[in-house]
Formats: structure tokens, C-alpha cells, sequence
């Protein structure tokens, strides 16, 4: 056979293989990703808006921004919390009132203020919890807050490169062979859980709940491994002076004066609109604000953020030393993301201190919680797991059953 002739069977295989992937394996991960339900924000917002519990937790995007401002607009709810990651421990059970959680969707100023818009233009809240993450006014994770910041919707969709990922899972061992094969044995009774949306929610329960919490299901029952092991990732940061825990720079005695202006610009315009506005620092894990602390002259951003941000108008609550709360690292997820109880430590100190929010919060609910499940990181929820929290950090933590 010739070299033309090679070259010809080459071409035919070729286009017969490309064929075969545009008739087969596009249309099974088509069917995949709905099934699992990885692109359907839209129906998991519809469950979740209808009251029913469901889990949210997609593969394919961590826009969250997309997904929240969906919930928000499908509840309407009267009272938020919104901030980066660290606020979404907030339960709704905890409120008497409609109660959305927006954590997740400000990882700097500049998104902070793209979602506020997004929410306004939905409907005006009532009242807002706001949590302030200390490295937003350091130049070197916002150079300039001013600067817009623009949102793609549509990441949960079903383009090609959504397509590909059931296939390179399935290849990188992130999901297994009956994972894969889920749509086939769902047609004969078993398969991808009905209340469960993406393949993180239906690999482990950890997901977003009907309210916008998040819930680290995996992690605290021992399923899956902590990344930030004895904190130990979260520590190596402050010592190097990386990510989120930057150093500030030579000469900065402070938060930034820019990032400052344009945070009490931010919430001159939400206290305009008639919305209640109560700002917290959130915690981080005692061993964390421990080694932070012993480098305080290297994070003036954060032990002179309350003192600044009073200095403008914003009343401001500072709980990044766990202890004022009387948490612990048992309470703590990784080293700066405190756990349930943790937060429900929070809102009670903020009720306490801001009458105002009283109306808003159910303390008898956040009084069973803190009373029955101190030193734990999630409250048991059989909606979830019937497995019991484990001391998932080896940290010599007691942790007891539910039915205990």
C-alpha cells in the first residue's frame, strides 16, 4: 500500500473517530452532566426555592456568584449574609425571618460590590450581615478596588468543554467506573441521587443547602482528608506570607486608604437604600491567630481593620481571635473557616450587640446549637449523613454521636 493510500485509511479513521465522538461520547456526557446534575442550577435553585432540602455542589464551575444571585432572586429573602467563603456557615434555621446565605461571592472588593448590584436590582434585602476579610485592603490582592469588575453568567452550561470533563474525570480517577456508567444503572432504580445537584453533592454531600449555606459534610465525617491538615497549608501561608495572608508592605502602617474609602463607600450606599447593615471581622483558627499575632507588625491590615473602618462610620465587630467567642479549633474546618457552631457564636455576640438585628434571629435555635454541640464543626443532620463528625484534624478534639 502506498504512502498516499496510508494516508487515506489515516484520514478515514481519523474523521471516523471524530465522527463517533460527536455521535456517542458528546451525547453520553450531555446525559451524564444532566443526570448528575452538574449544569442544572437553574432546577437545583427551583427545588432549593420550593422549601425541599437539596444539595447543590457542581464539577464543572465555581461561580457561585451565578448561583446565589439565582436563589436570591428565586427566595427574596429579607435578611443575607454575604462575604467571601468564610461566611457561609450561617444556617437559615437560625433566622425568623426569610434568610438567604450570598457567602461565597466577594473574594475582593471589586466582586463584593459587582454582587451587591445583582442583588439590588432583584430586590432590596431588609438586612444585611457583611463579613470582612482583612487582606481586601492590601494593594497586593486588589491593586486597585476601583477597577470594574465584569461577571460571565452562563458557566454552568453545556459547551464543549463542560462535555469533556465525565470523560476526563473518569480518566484522572475522580469519579469511578459506576459513576460514570450512573445514567445507565438510574434507569434500573438505582443512580445519581434525586436531592443531590453536581458531583460533588453526589460524591460526598458537601454542597450549598436550600439556604446558601455551605456544608463540608466530607471533611468533617472523615470521608474525605483535609487540605489544610492540623493547619498545617494555612500556617505554612502566614509564614511565608502568601495568598491570602500577604504581608503588608514596607511602609503600610494599616488597611490600605483607597481600599478603605471604597468599603465605606459601599456601605454608605447600602445604609441609603434603608438596609440594616451589621459588619463582622470573621475568625480564624486559634492556632493561625496565634502565628499571625507573633507577626502582628506584618498584618497591621488586619489588627488596625476595626479601628479604621470605626474611624469611618462602619460599626464593626472583631472576631478573628476565636477566643473573644469562646471557639476553639475543634470548632474550625481549616484554618480560616470557622464551622457551624462557630457561627452561630457569632450571630448571638451580633444580636447581643446590635438590637436592631434581634428581629431577624431565632436565639433559641442558636442557643441548642452552641449548648448541645460545642467543640464541633457541624451540627448532624440525617438529611445529609447518618455518619458522626470524627476529630478530622487529629487534634485531640471529642467528638461525640448524634445519638449520644
Amino acid at each position: 500500500m502506498g504512502a498516499r493510500a496510508w494516508l487515506c485509511l489515516f484520514g478515514g479513521c481519523l474523521g471516523a473517530c471524530l465522527l463517533a465522538a460527536f455521535l456517542v461520547l458528546l451525547p453520553y456526557s450531555f446525559w451524564w452532566l444532566h443526570a448528575c446534575g452538574d449544569a442544572a442550577v437553574e432546577r437545583a435553585v427551583a427545588t432549593q426555592a420550593q422549601g425541599r432540602f437539596a444539595l447543590f455542589g457542581s464539577g464543572l464551575s465555581q461561580d457561585f456568584i451565578e448561583y446565589k444571585l439565582r436563589l436570591y432572586e428565586a427566595v427574596r429573602p429579607q435578611v443575607i449574609a454575604i462575604g467571601s467563603s468564610r461566611v457561609m456557615q450561617f444556617r437559615g434555621a437560625w433566622f425568623s425571618r426569610p434568610f438567604v446565605n450570598m457567602g461565597g461571592v466577594a473574594g475582593n472588593l471589586g466582586e463584593l460590590e459587582l454582587t451587591l448590584r445583582g442583588i439590588l436590582k432583584a430586590g432590596r434585602p431588609q438586612a444585611i450581615i457583611l463579613g470582612v476579610d482583612f487582606w481586601w485592603f492590601l494593594p497586593q490582592w486588589q491593586e486597585n478596588p476601583e477597577e470594574p469588575v465584569r461577571h460571565v453568567s452562563g458557566t454552568y452550561n453545556y459547551a464543549l468543554n463542560s462535555l469533556k470533563k465525565p470523560w476526563q474525570w473518569l480518566f484522572d480517577g475522580k469519579i469511578s467506573a459506576g459513576e460514570f456508567l450512573a445514567p445507565f444503572t438510574g434507569i434500573f432504580g438505582r443512580g445519581f441521587a434525586a436531592d443531590r445537584f453536581g458531583i460533588m453533592a453526589q460524591q460526598t454531600s458537601n454542597g450549598f443547602g436550600p439556604d446558601g449555606s455551605w456544608y463540608y459534610t466530607a471533611e468533617v465525617t472523615g470521608q474525605k482528608p483535609s487540605p489544610d491538615y492540623q493547619f498545617r497549608d494555612t500556617l505554612t501561608q502566614v509564614t511565608r506570607g502568601i495568598k491570602a495572608f500577604y504581608h503588608a508592605r514596607s511602609g503600610q502602617s494599616g488597611p490600605a486608604m483607597e481600599h478603605l474609602d471604597v468599603f465605606a463607600d459601599i456601605c454608605c450606599r447600602l445604609k441609603s437604600r434603608g438596609i440594616r447593615l451589621f459588619v463582622f471581622i470573621p475568625p480564624l483558627a486559634q492556632k493561625v491567630y496565634e502565628a499571625i499575632k507573633s507577626r502582628e507588625e506584618a498584618y497591621p491590615h488586619l489588627f488596625k481593620l476595626r479601628h479604621a473602618l470605626q474611624a469611618r462610620g462602619i460599626d464593626t465587630m472583631d472576631f478573628s481571635n476565636p477566643g473573644s467567642l469562646g471557639s476553639n479549633d475543634c470548632e474550625f474546618v481549616d484554618g480560616f473557616h470557622g464551622g457551624e457552631v462557630t457561627y452561630a457564636r457569632i450571630l448571638r455576640q451580633m444580636a447581643e450587640h446590635w438590637p436592631a438585628l434581634l428581629p431577624y434571629v431565632n436565639m433559641e435555635k442558636i442557643d441548642a446549637v452552641i449548648r448541645d454541640w460545642s467543640g464541633h464543626a457541624m451540627t448532624p443532620d440525617e438529611r445529609l449523613t447518618f455518619a458522626p463528625e470524627t476529630d478530622f484534624m487529629n487534634a485531640g478534639c471529642r467528638k461525640r454521636s448524634p445519638r449520644q
